[in-house]
């Protein structure tokens, strides 16, 4: 990775798995100007997971899954940083399905509606609702 500031190699000084966040933390320094800055890594989930819906399959949007559960926790006094944490939740535990990359529409609602039910009853019942394969 080049500096922000001179454009030249740097080196990691320091590097930690995030957990929650499916990404890796990194210190890095500048080999010639000594700037010191932090980044995040993740996959490009878009590029990995696939979505399997009527005999095609597409990438997997993480803006679309936050979209929905920002609509569902719109009630919330932060709903922007509940539903970018409920995203990675869910990202978290479809990772966990056997059968990866490839997941269907259902498995996602399935699982988004999981961890809103433990998460917020009334942003699950609005996800649920907007979801009828859902409403048994």
């Amino acid at each position: 990775m080049v500096c922000l500031y001179c454009e030249s190699q740097t080196k990691v000084g320091n590097s930690r798995p995030q957990k929650n966040a499916n990404q890796v933390w990194r210190r890095r320094k500048c080999s010639r100007c000594g700037a010191v800055f932090t980044t995040h890594e993740a996959i490009d989930l878009s590029s990995t997971l696939l979505v399997a819906s009527r005999g095609h399959t597409q990438p997997f949007l993480v803006d679309m899954l936050y979209t929905e559960l920002l609509f569902a926790m719109s009630h919330r006094k932060d709903a922007y940083r509940d539903a970018r944490e409920a995203t990675k939740t869910v990202i978290g535990h479809l990772l966990q399905l056997p059968g990866k990359p490839l997941f269907s529409p259902s498995q996602i609602s399935s699982v988004t509606s999981g961890v809103l039910k433990k998460l917020d009853h009334r942003a699950h019942l609005r996800y649920t609702a907007e979801h009828p394969s859902l409403q048994n």
